[in-house]
C-alpha cells in the first residue's frame, strides 16, 4: 500500500472523480427526500473523496519531486495523459460538493479548479495537435476527461456567480464531446487492434458527457420545477438514456474483465446518471423511481470499487494499475 500511495499513478484520479458523484448524487436524495441521513451519507462521502485527492496529490508530488521521469512518461503516454485532467475536474467536483456546507471555501477550491482545467485542457489539446506519433489506435473514451471534463465546471460556477465563464466552459465541453465522440466511435469500430481489455471498462465514459451536460444545462438556464423543459434538455437525457442501455447490453463482456484500475471509469458516468435523473424528475416525476434506482446502484458499484482497490492494493499486484 505504501508504495502505490508514495507514487500513485495519475489516473487513480478518478477515484476522486467517483466518489465526489456519490457525495452529490446523496445530497440531491437528501433534498428529493427530505431525509436527514441522506446529507450525513452526502458529507461522509465527501470527506471520502476530499481525503483521498489529498492523499492522491501528496502522492503525485513526493513522485514529481522523486522520479519527475515517471511522471513525465505517464504525460508523454497518448492515453494516460488524458488522466491528467482527472485532476482538474476532481477539485471542480470537490467545489460541488464542498457548497452547502460553506461558500467560501467552495469558491476557493472552484477557482483553483477551473483555473487547472482551463490549463490542461489547453495542454492536453496542444499535445494532440503537435505530438507526431498520435495514431487514430490510441483514442479511446478516456480522451473525453480533459475536453468533456469541461462540462463539469458549472455544476459549482452557477451557483458562486461565475456564470459566463461557465457558459464558456460548457460551450468547449459541448464541441468537443461531439469531435471526440466521432473520432473514438471511428476507432473503436474499424481501427484494429480492439481496444485492450484493461480499456475496456472505460467505455462506461461515454455516459457522462450527456448526463453532467443536462445538470449543467439545468443549472446555467436557471430551470425551475414549475417550467417545462426545454427540447435540448430532453435531447441530452435521451442520449443519456440510450447510452445507459447500451452499456447494460455490454455486461456480459465486462463481467469476464479482472479487475483494472480502468474499472473505475464506471463510477462517475453512473453517479453522474443519478444526479442527472433527480434533476430531471424535477420535470418527468416519474423519473423520481429511476434516480432511486440509480442511486442504489451507484452506491453498491463505488463502495465496491473502493473496498476492491483497497484489497488490490494490499495484495502488492502491479498488473491492475498499470
Amino acid at each position: 500500500m505504501r508504495t502505490f500511495l508514495a507514487a500513485p499513478p495519475v489516473s487513480a484520479f478518478a477515484m476522486v472523480m467517483g466518489l465526489s458523484g456519490l457525495s452529490l448524487s446523496w445530497t440531491k436524495f437528501a433534498h428529493a427526500s427530505n431525509l436527514g441521513y441522506a446529507q450525513n451519507f452526502a458529507q461522509a462521502f465527501g470527506l471520502l473523496a476530499a481525503t483521498v485527492f489529498i492523499v492522491l496529490m501528496l502522492g503525485l508530488l513526493r513522485k514529481l519531486i522523486q522520479s519527475p521521469e515517471k511522471v513525465m512518461e505517464e504525460w508523454n503516454h497518448p492515453v494516460k495523459s488524458s488522466f491528467f485532467g482527472a485532476i482538474s475536474v476532481g477539485i471542480c467536483l470537490l467545489a460541488a460538493v464542498a457548497f452547502p456546507y460553506s461558500e467560501q471555501v467552495a469558491q476557493v477550491v472552484w477557482v483553483i479548479g477551473a483555473t487547472f482545467h482551463l490549463f490542461a485542457m489547453l495542454a492536453v489539446l496542444n499535445a494532440w495537435v503537435h505530438r507526431e506519433n498520435l495514431q487514430a489506435a490510441h483514442a479511446c473514451p478516456v480522451w473525453f476527461i480533459p475536453a468533456v471534463g469541461n462540462v463539469v465546471v458549472p455544476l459549482a460556477g452557477v451557483k458562486l456567480g461565475f456564470i459566463e465563464v461557465s457558459w464558456m466552459f460548457f460551450s468547449v465541453g459541448l464541441i468537443f464531446w461531439v469531435v471526440l465522440l466521432s473520432l473514438v466511435m471511428y476507432r473503436l469500430m474499424f481501427v484494429q487492434p480492439p481496444l485492450p481489455d484493461r480499456l475496456k471498462p472505460t467505455i462506461a465514459i461515454f455516459l457522462a458527457p450527456p448526463t453532467v451536460a443536462f445538470s449543467s444545462w439545468v443549472a446555467l438556464t436557471k430551470l425551475t420545477p414549475d417550467q417545462v423543459l426545454d427540447p435540448f434538455g430532453h435531447i441530452l437525457m435521451g442520449i443519456a438514456f440510450f447510452f445507459t442501455f447500451f452499456l447494460i447490453t455490454q455486461f456480459t463482456r465486462f463481467a469476464k474483465l479482472p479487475f483494472f484500475m480502468s474499472w473505475w471509469a464506471f463510477s462517475f458516468p453512473s453517479a453522474a446518471m443519478t444526479v442527472a435523473t433527480f434533476n430531471y424528475a424535477l420535470f418527468v416525476p416519474a423519473a423520481i423511481y429511476i434516480a432511486y434506482v440509480s442511486l442504489c446502484f451507484t452506491t453498491v458499484l463505488i463502495l465496491g470499487l473502493f473496498v476492491r482497490t483497497l484489497m488490490a492494493i494490499h495484495m502488492k499486484d502491479p498488473h491492475w494499475v498499470d
